[in-house]
């Protein structure tokens, strides 16, 4: 039963692959999202049934359902491998969006434990007994302003090493 001389097949891939161009385009539309009641134990920030994950499956289920229609499979098998593969698919590219876009974000918490023996620099003066800010670079984070406490008087712009951490600030000394 062609529609227009193409495959009913052939108009879904089209259609999803037009909404896949728009959300491309557009980086989402308006927000849609399909409402569902899944809900894992870890927030990741990304769903399973995002648009362009939905998208990919009906791209895909028209793409595989096109080809397995032309070499011959029939009415009931075309369908069911169409949906598999298409399954398949759009599970990939999850996993991939997954893992490219939310794990690869950068962590924003640094454990403080980890920073001793980091050089950093004064930004706000430290006092005894009057604590300061210092900045250090870190992989996790980039620049990261920590407060800072000291036995010494330390100026700005002085450069310093963290010794050990006390309480939710670092001990710090001059180099």
């Amino acid at each position: 039963m062609a529609i227009l001389g193409l495959s009913p097949y052939t108009w879904v891939m089209i259609a999803f692959l037009m909404l896949l161009v728009l959300v491309l385009i557009l980086g989402d539309i308006g927000g849609i999202d399909f409402d569902h009641d899944i809900s894992p134990e870890v927030d990741l920030g990304l769903s399973p049934l995002s648009l362009p994950i939905v998208a990919s499956f009906g791209t895909a289920f028209g793409g595989f359902g096109t080809i397995f229609e032309t070499v011959g499979f029939g009415p009931i098998v075309t369908p069911i491998l169409a949906a598999v593969f298409a399954v398949l698919v759009s599970g990939g590219l999850y996993v991939v969006m997954l893992n490219l876009f939310v794990k690869s974000q950068a962590e924003t918490r640094v454990d403080l434990a980890t920073l001793v023996g980091y050089k950093g620099q004064v930004m706000i003066p430290i006092r005894p007994g009057q604590p300061g800010q210092i900045v250090v670079v870190t992989e996790a984070r980039g620049r990261t302003l920590l407060q800072a406490i000291s036995d010494d008087v330390v100026g700005t712009d002085e450069h310093v090493v963290v010794d050990s951490i006390v309480g939710n600030s670092v001990k710090v000394h001059k180099i």
